[in-house]
């Protein structure tokens, strides 16, 4: 399944799905006209305990919702975007109808990976990580494909990165390798945007790494049984019409399955958290010249099997409070 969270208008994001690529499907309505066309007692409740509109939510149902949420969409199927539901709301709509933004809103956590991909090592000279290095962006950071990357009056240096990002699904703590793919709820791209010049100036990434709309991620997130092996997945990265990254998660140094039991050893993973798995080399500041992005720029991502991300670069707008 592809999971999103769109918006259409007066409502705010709740959970959807993306049915090809020219539909959407709000799971919650969808499931709760099931249950009500079944006359089951109580349908508004049971809908938004089993398929509850938000996406973390959702993730923490575990199987029961997404058994539901499978429901929902085969419903889906037999109506058309114009049908309302038992509630009054439409459920089904065309996809230039509403605006997606991150797949996952309000986690726990965004935990980052750094100096992971031995292409990235190797072009760098930098050595092997004895264990996987982490950092963290705020809630903030996130943002969607219909969103823009805002370029901040801050910096100099805007660079770009792409990465697999896996989301947890369900709780864990002490999770032993082995079963650690149990634990990941499903898969999407994230763009782990970067002020060169502040990480830079201050040796500490958090600055750099967590203004507004600096983790765009999506198009979708796809669940973990349609992706059973996230280790084999070429990656690319264009800004405008210019490739800039292009490898393989073959490359990664520590692979999800490490990265999750690494995790749960330091803290108890929740359902939501994102995991961004690190950077393959091309990066801007490396790059002879630089290729750090400008206001107007296109900055586009493909993961195999996750689709397409593009987010155009917008200045930042002097806001007055």
């Amino acid at each position: 399944m592809k999971s999103v969270m769109y918006r259409y208008a007066e409502r705010g994001y709740r959970l959807g799905a993306m049915v090809g690529e020219e539909r959407i499907v709000d799971l919650n309505y969808a499931y709760e006209n099931l249950l009500a066309g079944k006359k089951e007692p109580r349908f508004e409740a049971l809908a938004q305990a089993v398929v509850p509109a938000d996406s973390v939510a959702f993730l923490a149902g575990g199987k029961r919702s997404w058994e539901g949420a499978a429901a929902a969409i085969d419903h889906a199927g037999n109506s058309r975007c114009a049908d309302l539901g038992v509630s009054g709301k439409r459920f089904l709509f065309e996809r230039k109808e509403v605006k997606l933004g991150a797949p996952v809103q309000n986690p726990l956590r965004i935990i980052c990976l750094s100096h992971n991909y031995h292409d990235f090592l190797k072009e760098t000279g930098l050595p092997k990580p004895a264990a996987p290095r982490i950092f963290s962006k705020y809630n903030n950071a996130l943002c969607g494909p219909d969103d823009p990357i805002i370029y901040p009056k801050m910096t100099q240096s805007l660079g770009y990165e792409v990465e697999l990002a896996f989301v947890i699904g369900k709780r864990g703590r002490h999770v032993p390798k082995e079963r650690a793919m149990e634990y990941i709820g499903g898969y999407m791209i994230l763009n782990d945007v970067s002020a060169s010049d502040l990480t830079e100036l201050d040796k500490q990434v958090l600055r750099g790494k967590t203004f507004d709309h600096f983790a765009p991620c999506g198009p979708y997130l796809l669940s973990a049984d349609e992706l059973p092996d996230p280790g084999n997945l070429d990656v690319k990265l264009w800004v405008n019409d210019r490739e800039l990254q292009t490898s393989n998660t073959r490359e990664l140094v520590y692979d999800c399955p490490t990265l999750v039991s690494f995790l749960s050893e330091i803290f108890t993973l929740e359902p939501g958290d994102i995991v961004a798995t690190g950077t393959p080399g091309g990066l801007a500041k490396f790059r002879n010249p630089t290729t750090f992005m400008q206001v107007g720029d296109v900055c586009t991502l493909e993961i195999e099997k996750l689709g397409r991300l593009s987010n155009k670069i917008v200045a930042e707008e002097k806001l007055s409070l």
